[in-house]
């Protein structure tokens, strides 16, 4: 994560902030209290109460702690708030994005990603998880993490796949393989067929139409393929083992093309 200055903190609280008063008062305890707030020093009075009131109560006493906090620690939270707050559920981890995209950044992996690093012209083509994903794969090859590039790429892919899985009831994603959790989601959202149908109506040739669409599913499974032997081989969060540089530009392209064929269907 780059070096937030006191006013993306201030920010950035403020959104989180928000989204934390939606929670009751002991979700909103036990959030900050995993952030590391000090959450013996608000009253026993508002520990008592219950409903909106103690919410006005307990609410002034959270900002005050977070303002007490030294600036790393500060950051500290900040993530935790963040990861806690996303991991609630679909709804509510799609409202904290929201909000933080107004404010400039996406949560991803960790971090707090700028949206400035986003093409925009690009974006525009992906969901809205996968863009900031992306986003971060492509500051760490530009900053010379080409293990760590491949790692995010492939992480845009597990994002989306994932909220695939989770719409359709599909299971737990994280049993099925890379490649297998790619093919299944195009699957069940029937890409390649409705992608086929929209060809013939566009007047393309039914042979045409076919053979295009059976192209473009055998790229996406080697995509596929490829990506998750490179994760294996190669991906790494710390950047610890080489990469070819070229080789985590493609992986960043590859995964942004199966996200691309997502979009609009999740």
């Amino acid at each position: 994560m780059r070096q937030m200055s006191d006013e993306d903190i201030a920010r950035l609280y403020g959104a989180l902030r928000s989204e934390l008063n939606s929670l009751s008062v002991q979700q909103i305890r036990n959030t900050v209290a995993a952030a590391g707030f000090d959450v013996s020093s608000i009253t026993a009075k508002s520990e008592a109460r219950s409903g909106l009131g103690s919410k006005a109560e307990v609410m002034p006493a959270v900002d005050r702690l977070f303002r007490q906090m030294p600036i790393p620690a500060k950051e500290v939270a900040l993530r935790i708030l963040a990861e806690r707050l996303i991991e609630g559920s679909v709804e509510l981890a799609k409202s904290v994005q929201e909000i933080l995209g107004k404010h400039g950044y996406q949560y991803v992996g960790g971090s707090f990603v700028p949206v400035e690093l986003l093409d925009t012209r690009e974006a525009q083509f992906l969901p809205a998880s996968a863009g900031a994903e992306l986003a971060r794969a492509t500051a760490r090859l530009a900053g010379g993490d080409e293990s760590g590039a491949i790692t995010s790429a492939c992480g845009a892919v597990d994002l989306v796949t994932q909220q695939v899985y989770e719409k359709h009831g599909m299971g737990d994603p994280g049993k099925v393989a890379f490649q297998a959790k790619v093919n299944t989601a195009l699957k069940q959202l029937r890409v390649f067929e409705d992608m086929e149908a929209e060809f013939k109506a566009l007047g393309i040739k039914p042979d045409d139409a076919s053979s295009i669409t059976s192209d473009l599913r055998q790229a996406t499974n080697h995509a596929a393929q490829a990506l998750q032997v490179l994760r294996r081989a190669m991906g790494d969060t710390h950047g610890s083992r080489p990469a070819l540089r070229s080789t985590a530009y493609d992986a960043v392209k590859w995964a942004s093309a199966i996200c691309g064929l997502l979009e609009g269907k999740i």
